[in-house]
């Protein structure tokens, strides 16, 4: 099992990282699909009520080189679903990672949550579990899945930040 740790400031305040970037359509569409380069990433479903939004997002990352055992496990590519519930007055993510592929032996879940940094900015905080229990390969998924996420949240902090001055003019 990997467990990642990814954390970043970003130039707002919690109210507008949740409400005006992490559920923004515009924000979502040119991350994902302009900046990050996936395929494809689609909101299926999202429901709000006063204490939470649960949402579920279909995604077609843009995975690279990989090396040759994956290549031959993953075969014409890898999607997923994204499963999460955001919990208002807590400010926290929760989230499962339902591959096309393997999905009954790996096991991708994690949580976001944010605090506040100072005046006009807070913290971002992403923890993450994988675990592929895939003879062989298992560790090799992990190591990858992990490795992608750290870049791609990375890009995405990069991004934000330069989103949100934009918005601000």
């Amino acid at each position: 099992m990997a467990e990642v740790r990814i954390e970043h400031t970003y130039d707002c305040s919690e109210d507008t990282f949740w409400n005006e970037v992490v559920f923004d359509p515009e924000y979502n569409r040119r991350l994902f699909l302009g900046e990050l380069g996936f395929p494809k990433h689609e909101l299926k479903k999202s429901e709000e009520t006063d204490t939470e939004v649960r949402r579920t997002v279909e995604v077609t990352p843009k995975l690279g080189d990989l090396p040759g055992p994956l290549k031959k496990l993953l075969g014409e590519g890898l999607s997923y679903r994204e499963e999460g519930v955001y919990y208002k007055g807590q400010r926290r993510y929760v989230i499962r990672i339902i591959p096309n592929k393997m999905a009954d032996k790996t096991k991708i879940e994690g949580v976001m949550s944010t605090s506040p940094v100072g005046e006009g900015q807070c913290k971002r905080l992403f923890v993450c579990t994988i675990q592929c229990s895939v003879f062989g390969v298992g560790g090799l998924v992990e190591k990858r899945v992990a490795a992608d996420l750290e870049a791609s949240y990375g890009a995405a902090a990069r991004f934000t930040n330069q989103f949100l001055a934009e918005k601000r003019g």
